[in-house]
């Protein structure tokens, strides 16, 4: 009987630990505003919050995060590019998020150039004023792969 009940409560333990870890593998695709924050920060690029302007870029019912970025060494700070963070709740989203973003900007005149970058539930949209060299490109690039 002693050894039914303690094979029992190893099961239980097993169960738990392997469900706990499962939990963590779904965290690591979810991301926040601020673990964008922390990765761009870490590649020395400057965020800086930026209003809603005119009419606001939504993309599966998710209003983005609008920030300037530059780099930290940039010394004109007069026409900077931007960054939007799209935080979607699951990966899934994400994905039908982007697709509507490509079908919106099919016949687009572009001023400024998207590159998008996408991880998790995370959808990044750099917007460069160059489309053959974004001046930030490959430091936003390690920034999301930091996530």
């Amino acid at each position: 009987m002693m050894k039914f009940k303690l094979g029992i409560i190893i099961l239980i333990c097993m169960i738990a630990l392997v469900s706990c870890s499962k939990d963590n593998n779904v965290k690591g695709n979810k991301y926040s505003v601020q673990d964008a924050i922390n990765a761009f920060e870490s590649q020395n690029l400057k965020l800086v919050p930026y209003g809603l302007t005119g009419t606001i870029p939504t993309l599966n019912n998710v209003i983005p995060e609008m920030n300037s970025v530059e780099d930290v060494a940039t010394v004109d700070h007069s026409d900077p590019e931007f960054v939007y963070f799209y935080i979607f709740n699951s990966e899934a989203s994400r994905k039908s998020g982007v697709t509507e973003f490509n079908k919106e900007m099919k016949n687009a005149k572009f001023t400024t150039y998207p590159f998008l970058y996408e991880k998790g539930n995370i959808l990044t949209i750099y917007w460069a004023k160059s489309k053959e060299k974004p001046h930030l490109n490959e430091q936003i690039k390690s920034a999301i792969e930091k996530l």
